[in-house]
């Protein structure tokens, strides 16, 4: 297998995704070579904790360095620059792109005017690609299996890209059930909803939590106030849909979240066995280390 760019999760294989989450779990606690000599530029256009700190320290546990753009304030881009002439620009510094942007669709333009190794990083409201192989791979070993899971997921699929990429690779396994819990004005967009229904994939939507007990887990995302163009409506529902200590302990289902937490996840849930979104964390630095072992070796060697 050889891929030398991430876009979309819709790039990879479950061939590809089995062999990133095998990969992912031989890099725990793990230091190599694998990247040196290289020099990955991680460019985030939007605010970021986890992504950009974990691409970054698993570069230098590869062995690579990192040349880094944090805000789009400092750079060209405030003057003008177009996005497509930033990474031409970029792509003669390094050797590895990874890139967080606000717009969606701007991972697909930014892969048209280069050839180097480039890693979406969620890109708007649209996907979210690396999350969803970190996600996989905590549910695999939270759960020991991909196949035959009833998976809720919360609470604002409309605008959640970590809840779109993760459904969307789900589908390379069999007989899952997806049920959506959102408020009636925040369901999935349609667009979202007729690709899993081409993938094949059987899904409910549910306004209320009533169903919790039933999931083998479930992923919880906050509302994105960034994505709402009604910030009234956002606080309004806000703190509709909680999921308290009480709730959790009502089942063995394991809570997911790519983080960061706002309202949604009370802070007494944190100790419980069920919480596994710190875990979820730690996972990412594996599977990102995977990925850029993988595309590197594609592409340069």
């Amino acid at each position: 297998m050889k891929r030398t760019q991430l876009i979309t999760t819709a790039d990879l294989s479950k061939e590809e995704v089995d062999f990133l989450m095998e990969e992912g779990g031989k890099m725990r606690n793990q230091r190599t070579d694998d990247l040196k000599g290289l020099v990955c530029a991680t460019l985030f256009f939007e605010p970021s904790t986890r992504t950009r700190l974990s691409f970054e320290s698993a570069i230098h546990r590869l062995g690579g360095s990192v040349i880094t753009i944090a805000d789009s304030k400092s750079t060209s881009m405030k003057k003008g620059e177009t996005l497509e002439d930033t990474i031409r620009v970029i792509e003669k510094y390094a050797d590895i792109i990874i890139m967080r942007h606000p717009e969606a669709g701007s991972a697909e333009r930014a892969a048209k005017v280069t050839q180097k190794p480039l890693i979406n990083a969620g890109d708007g409201g649209n996907e979210h690609p690396t999350q969803a192989l970190l996600d996989l791979y905590t549910i695999k070993r939270e759960l020991g299996r991909l196949d035959n899971l009833q998976a809720g997921f919360g609470f604002d699929p409309k605008h959640s890209r970590t809840i779109r990429s993760l459904a969307f690779m789900l589908t390379h396994y069999k007989n899952n059930e997806f049920t959506f819990v959102c408020p009636e004005s925040l369901v999935p967009k349609e667009d979202m909803l007729n690709n899993l229904e081409g993938r094949g994939a059987t899904f409910n939507i549910a306004h209320n939590l009533d169903d919790y007990p039933k999931f083998d887990l479930f992923y919880a995302n906050r509302l994105q106030e960034e994505r709402f163009a009604d910030h009234d409506e956002f606080e309004a529902l806000r703190k509709k849909f909680v999921i308290t200590r009480k709730l959790a302990e009502s089942s063995q289902t394991k809570v997911l979240n790519p983080l960061p937490r706002i309202d949604e996840i009370m802070i007494d849930v944190d100790d419980l066995e069920q919480a596994a979104y710190f875990r979820q964390v730690e996972n990412g630095l594996y599977m990102r280390m995977a990925l850029l072992k993988y595309l590197a070796t594609s592409y340069y060697q």
